[in-house]
């Protein structure tokens, strides 16, 4: 049964497609109707210029309230990650102070055993 749809989708689902009456719509002869009408007609050109710039400057708020929607959104995120940085440093820091600290300590030490050597030996 499934071959027999098969077979009839293929054999008259193609006829659908090669229809030779379809209308085609020609673009240049469009766009040169439309240019003539702008170019004999100033007020009518401003118009839809304005227009188009009313649409352009529309979808760029659109795009920029929908932004800061989502930076208000995602704000906590951005705040919580900086303070998580800023204290990964400090303590990165502090670690780094604490190590140096003990590091003097030890250098002193050893200055400490290396002239108690050299006055025992000497």
């Amino acid at each position: 049964m499934k071959k027999l749809i098969l077979l009839f989708l293929l054999a008259f689902g193609g006829a659908a497609f090669a229809q030779p009456g379809h209308p085609t719509y020609d673009v240049s002869a469009a766009r040169k109707a439309c240019t003539d009408a702008m170019n004999s007609d100033p007020i009518f050109a401003k118009d839809i210029i304005a227009t188009v710039d009313k649409q352009i400057d529309q979808k760029t708020i659109d795009a920029h309230m929908d932004a800061n929607k989502h930076i208000q959104k995602n704000e906590k995120h951005v705040i919580y990650s900086y303070a998580a940085m800023w204290i990964i440093a400090a303590l990165f820091v502090a670690f780094l102070w604490m190590r140096q600290q003990a590091l003097k300590g030890e250098i002193a030490q050893l200055r400490k055993d290396l002239d108690a050597a050299a006055k025992g030996g000497a």
